[in-house]
């Protein structure tokens, strides 16, 4: 422990990497975003019930209201939101209004034990 002393610079590395590790642990958002036209009908809960994935409904609605500065409950059609995405969507079908619909296929990889 003498030489831990002696090179006060091997102590800031190792706390600076841990603060790097950390940053990257707390902020690794395993979403992606992207902008979808609000339709006439569609409400938060729709949507959320259309681009959820694996998040609750309440969960879904709250990132984005976070995301879109939304303070109330509704949403104007016509407007854009900004929509969270699971990373690991496949966009496998389009829709009538050519909007993309994000579906979570299984991997096999989910199933191995």
């Amino acid at each position: 422990m003498d030489w831990l002393q002696k090179y006060n610079y091997i102590k800031i590395l190792c706390i600076v990497t841990l603060l790097i590790i950390t940053y990257i642990y707390i902020t690794d958002d395993e979403m992606a975003y992207e902008q979808i036209t609000i339709q006439q009908g569609d409400t938060l809960w729709t949507l959320a019930e259309r681009y959820k994935g694996n998040l609750t409904t309440e969960q879904w609605i709250h990132k984005v209201k976070k995301e879109n500065d939304i303070q109330g409950e509704h949403i104007v059609a016509g407007g854009t939101l900004t929509i969270p995405i699971p990373q690991d969507a496949i966009y496998i079908a389009i829709n009538e209004e050519n909007e993309i619909q994000s579906v979570k296929v299984a991997r096999q990889d989910d199933y191995k034990k």
